[in-house]
């Protein structure tokens, strides 16, 4: 066997290199210490698209063999089986050459370094072993001073790109250029497709640039690109043709491209069709900058210029309405941060009607759809936040409480003076004004419009202790003062119509003044002046915990390791006294929202400020929870949290006592959950709802989920039990089947259905179906799916749709 044997270089004063031979015990070892150099980072962002993933994936691998040459302070190690020597001052090692610098290694057949060149020569047989990746090549050429390269006959992975390449040239770590590159994603001597180019450019913080490419399924050429060009800033020309029965035939492009240094701006332009709507276009802005990118924002613009006389549907069992013909949106948002503590946030939205944003934005619509606009400023600290907020009503077609402005100083938990007593407050004060819409299913009751400045102050102390060393108290009590400079109260007329604004209910008024409690708006609004309104609020938090190991339960099954019993019980009451008016005087801008979840019964976690009244309120439950090991750590194997509120005295309900609620969840092992929020009425004010998750994987080709959510006897809300079912078969290797399917039990309507015919193409999956949505009074509407994706990169899609729901054709998290 040969004997191993290594140098190590030095370094000079200066930061050149000195060569040495340093022997030690019976090895000799090779160190290179370069002098302080920048790494080269590699951060790219997934593309869209499968060519601009494989080329920002082999952008990446390249980058590896570029951060030999960036060593900084580690030292690199250098041991070879064979002779290592000094020949002319240039360092030479043979047989089984090993190079290893942190989590880098290489091994090859001969290497050479020269430290007054600084070239380093790697020949025969070179592996690069990365964290991710993987490069082979037989001849690489690499300058530590100038950071030029060049390689030949290399090949490598990078997860889930497989590719090689006739040689690499690099006039620096910023530009790689590549000839006769072939890339996959399919690991096999016979991938089902490759992309071969003849020539590639590479700029690993910027773009990829491709020359004369080819699209290969099998061994049979498909399709061929003269010019490709892939910003890994995602940026770049996309075409996505489709039909919808909505939008009709459609065509929406877009191109992206940067602007500015270190592409801080990336701009696009959009340019669409449908036949249904007419030609749109929009430029949208996506910016970041200021110290290490904390200062975030965009800027969205959109047009569309109706050519045909479209209805739209508000609702199911509504009337259609035409729909207006210049319909547009502009959307502002910036997140700026002034110091490190200080920062602006912006969120402007601008929109033409009511229906734009579920007419060209489903997605945006489904989460948000009446979104707000509002400025604010934030000083941000450990113990408090400052807050000044400007909000008002930029689309009059949208209920809005204006604050013009209002600032909010909060001031966090915190010990007070060191004593075992703790301080928590918040004081607001701003100018408000309530400003309702102009919506045309409004236009009998026309609700005037009202505003007030308010003055609002609030402190509490609380003192956490334990009695019995098992019984853990905390007492609270707390002052509140505010004060209007207007004041009214709206008053309930006989026979007539009134829609409460919150749920658009529509009811007869029948008696003379009838009470408005909560003073909920009409179409009569007696004014009146300033007023002031004191409060006083007490409570206390009970709380214990027991618990019982039992560690002879075993279950492989059950992922059972031992279990452990904790039980919990706890007790929170809640006594608020209003020595002022209540709140049928008091103009309503911070209000209680009809909900079918319990109000908070805490300071300052209630929030609507203006409804606040005399209560007295308890709040009874326990908590239950089986825990195990799993992973070295304990796992909430079950839970489920049960309470219900004692109402002594409660404005916002005639119930003495509320639903009882349980929130449990079930999670035993990763193939079965089952999640159930449910509430059931103790009394007759009360009503049912159940939410409920389950999810059921059987065995490895079966996978089922069920969702159901029902509510009954709300006075606030329509009874409703819709049904949730989505399975996944897998027939064979090749072939499987899915659905999902929608179904509401109260109106025996089938709202939804979705059916997929998957083909497994070994490194893709095609899919292909159909989808229906019942509008239940407008128009149903069909699409067609047709979804081509990577099974290593399931990210990765072609541009193909069908159906416009989730714009672009993505399908719905909730429906996967």
């Amino acid at each position: 066997m040969a004997k191993s044997t290594s140098f190590r270089l030095p370094l000079k004063s200066k930061g050149g290199f000195s060569c040495s031979k340093m022997p030690a015990h019976g090895e000799n070892r090779l160190f290179l210490l370069p002098p302080q150099t920048r790494k080269i980072a590699c951060p790219f962002r997934m593309m869209t698209r499968c060519f601009t993933a494989v080329l920002i994936w082999l952008a990446g691998a390249v980058c590896a063999l570029a951060q030999f040459g960036s060593f900084g302070d580690v030292p690199v190690e250098i041991n070879a089986d064979g002779n290592t020597r000094f020949e002319g001052g240039v360092a030479i090692a043979e047989d089984n050459v090993q190079i290893h610098y942190g989590d880098y290694s290489i091994y090859c057949d001969y290497a050479e370094y020269n430290p007054d060149t600084r070239d380093v020569l790697l020949v025969g047989n070179i592996r690069l072993y990365t964290p991710t990746d993987l490069l082979t090549g037989q001849r690489s050429l690499f300058n530590l001073e100038t950071k030029q390269m060049r390689a030949l006959e290399f090949s490598g992975s990078h997860y889930p790109a497989l590719f090689r390449a006739t040689s690499l040239r690099a006039p620096s770590l910023n530009e790689f250029n590549v000839t006769d590159a072939i890339m996959t994603t399919h690991d096999s001597s016979q991938p089902d497709f490759h992309v071969k180019s003849r020539s590639l450019r590479i700029y690993p913080d910027s773009r990829v640039i491709l020359l004369n490419s080819t699209l290969y399924v099998g061994q049979t050429p498909i399709f061929w690109f003269p010019y490709l060009f892939a910003n890994t800033t995602n940026t770049g020309f996309q075409l996505l043709p489709g039909y919808d029965s909505r939008w009709g035939a459609f065509v929406q492009s877009s191109y992206s491209f940067p602007i500015g240094p270190n592409n801080s701006i990336i701009a696009k332009a959009h340019l669409d069709l449908r036949t249904k709507f007419g030609p749109a276009v929009g430029g949208d802005l996506l910016f970041r900058y200021g110290k290490n990118d904390r200062s975030f924002g965009e800027l969205i613009t959109y047009y569309v210029a109706e050519t045909t006389d479209v209805k739209t549907v508000d609702a199911p069992g509504e009337p259609a309405e035409t729909r207006t013909t210049n319909r547009y949106r502009v959307t502002f948002k910036h997140r700026l941060f002034l110091t490190d503590d200080i920062y602006a946030t912006a969120d402007l939205n601008l929109i033409s009607d009511v229906d734009f944003l579920e007419d060209f934005y489903p997605s945006e619509f489904r989460v948000d759809p009446y979104p707000d606009s509002y400025l604010s400023v934030t000083k941000w600290d450990e113990f408090y936040t400052l807050t000044l907020l400007g909000r008002w009503q930029l689309n009059d077609f949208q209920d809005t409480t204006e604050r013009l402005p209002e600032a909010v100083f909060d001031f966090k938990q915190h010990r007070l003076f060191g004593l075992p007593i703790y301080y928590d407050g918040e004081t607001s004060a701003g100018s408000y004004r309530r400003m309702f819409s102009d919506d045309p299913q409004f236009d009998e009751t026309e609700f005037e419009n009202y505003g007030s400045f308010r003055f609002d102050t609030f402190h509490q102390l609380s003192y956490p202790m334990q009695w019995f060393e098992w019984l853990n108290i905390i007492p609270r009590a707390g002052i509140r003062a505010t004060a209007y400079s207007k004041s009214g109260s709206f008053i309930n007329q006989t026979g007539i119509e009134e829609v409460d604004p919150e749920t658009g209910e529509v009811q007869i008024i029948d008696g003379p003044n009838q009470p408005n409690e909560l003073n909920a708006p009409t179409t009569q609004l007696n004014n009146g002046g300033s007023i002031f309104r004191p409060v006083a609020n007490f409570g206390i938090e009970a709380s214990t915990k027991f618990s019982k190991a039992y560690e002879k339960i075993q279950s492989r099954w059950l992922g059972l390791d031992g279990v452990r019993h904790v039980v919990q019980p706890y007790m929170n009451y809640s006594s608020v006294y209003n020595f002022g008016p209540g709140p049928d005087e008091i103009l309503q801008f911070d209000r209680v929202v009809p909900s079918t979840q319990l109000q908070p019964i805490d300071f300052p976690q209630f929030t609507a400020i203006d409804t606040i009244d005399t209560w007295n309120i308890m709040r009874l439950g326990v908590r239950n929870r089986l825990q195990t090991r799993r992973d070295q750590s304990t796992y909430q194997w079950f839970t489920i949290d049960s309470f219900v509120d004692i109402n002594f005295q409660n404005p916002y309900t005639d119930a003495a006592v509320s639903n009882f609620f349980n929130l449990m969840r079930f999670r035993p092992v990763q193939w079965f959950y089952l999640d159930v929020q449910s509430q059931t009425p103790m009394v007759e004010e009360g009503f049912t709802e159940y939410n409920t998750g389950f999810n059921f994987m059987p065995t490895r080709d079966t996978y089922f989920r069920i969702g159901h959510r029902y509510i009954e006897g709300n006075e606030y809300f329509d009874n409703n039990s819709q049904l949730d079912f989505y399975a996944y078969f897998r027939v064979n290797d090749n072939w499987a089947f899915s659905f999902y399917e929608q179904y509401e039990f109260e109106s025996s309507v089938l709202q939804y259905q979705r059916y997929l015919l998957h083909r497994d193409l070994s490194s893709w999956v095609a899919s292909v179906g159909a989808q229906v949505r019942d509008n239940q009074g407008g128009d149903t509407d069909y699409g067609l799916l047709l979804i081509l994706s990577l099974k290593d990169a399931p990210q990765v899609t072609l541009p193909f749709a069908f159906d416009n729901a989730t714009s672009p054709m993505q399908p719905n998290s909730s429906d996967n």
